[in-house]
């Protein structure tokens, strides 16, 4: 072997990963967060041992279920735009909301499946999800979810295809923030603020309520509904905004 070969390309790659910012991203965004969520819950759960692994189950399938909704969408939208295909789609004739939702009925039917399959699953360990309640918890975390991807398409639109590793870590701090395995009072002052704006704080409160009271606060309900559709509501004028200007301003013949 020839170290000054393997030197070369090893500075070579250091060089590519300084100017491509989304892969230092990949590198150290998601091991911090998730350390840092875990290591919140951990401070939490040393009080109530015998339920954290329910809490655990249960948060779990309601952020798998808000991962796959929200990247589902982007990620086909980005699979268009890396392919080279969405010049050809949008000659087609078809409008810029034609275009997002049939992203999201594509994302909102794959992940109904796979919750659907989850929470029958949760049935081997006595979890019923089969009620009112989580019903409506599982709704508002479909809203939530697809209004996020909707905010971020109009980033990747506003910003570029450079962008588009947002797809995959915008969910990772949104759930950080919204106190997944802990409570939001766990936070400072400032970031338990931001936290009742998090569109799956009142979700993944109400999660924990139920794995502990087997019941859903009905005011948690209410709050998460009205987080979420303040999110969706804001999200549309935002990407009617973010794709008229890439079209003004080049950005959209620079995606493909």
């Amino acid at each position: 072997m020839r170290w000054r070969k393997i030197s070369a390309l090893m500075y070579r790659d250091s060089i590519a990963l300084r100017r491509v910012q989304f892969r230092i991203v990949e590198i150290t965004y998601f091991p911090i967060t998730t350390v840092l969520i875990w290591g919140l819950f951990a401070v939490y759960a040393r009080q109530m041992a015998a339920e954290a692994g329910l809490i655990v189950l249960i948060i779990n399938i309601f952020w798998a279920f808000a991962h796959i909704a929200q990247t589902t969408a982007n990620a086909l939208m980005m699979e268009d735009v890396w392919s080279g295909s969405l010049k050809q789609i949008l000659l087609t004739g078809i409008t810029e909301f034609e275009y997002i939702i049939a992203r999201l009925m594509t994302s909102a039917i794959t992940s109904v499946v796979m919750v659907a399959i989850l929470t029958s699953l949760a049935l081997l360990f006595q979890i019923n999800f089969f009620k009112l309640d989580m019903l409506m918890l599982i709704g508002i975390t479909l809203l939530g979810s697809l209004a996020l991807a909707v905010i971020i398409a109009a980033t990747i639109f506003y910003m570029g295809r450079e962008y588009g590793f947002l797809v995959w870590s915008v969910i990772q701090l949104f759930i950080m923030f919204s106190a997944p395995f802990f409570p939001k009072e766990i936070y400072p002052k400032a970031l338990l603020y931001l936290s009742y704006v998090m569109p799956f704080t009142a979700i993944f409160e109400a999660a924990r309520n139920f794995s502990l009271t087997g019941t859903v606060p009905h005011m948690l309900l209410w709050w998460g509904l009205a987080v979420t559709v303040g999110y969706f509501v804001i999200s549309w004028p935002l990407y009617w905004l973010s794709f008229r200007r890439a079209k003004r301003t080049g950005m959209l013949s620079r995606m493909h």
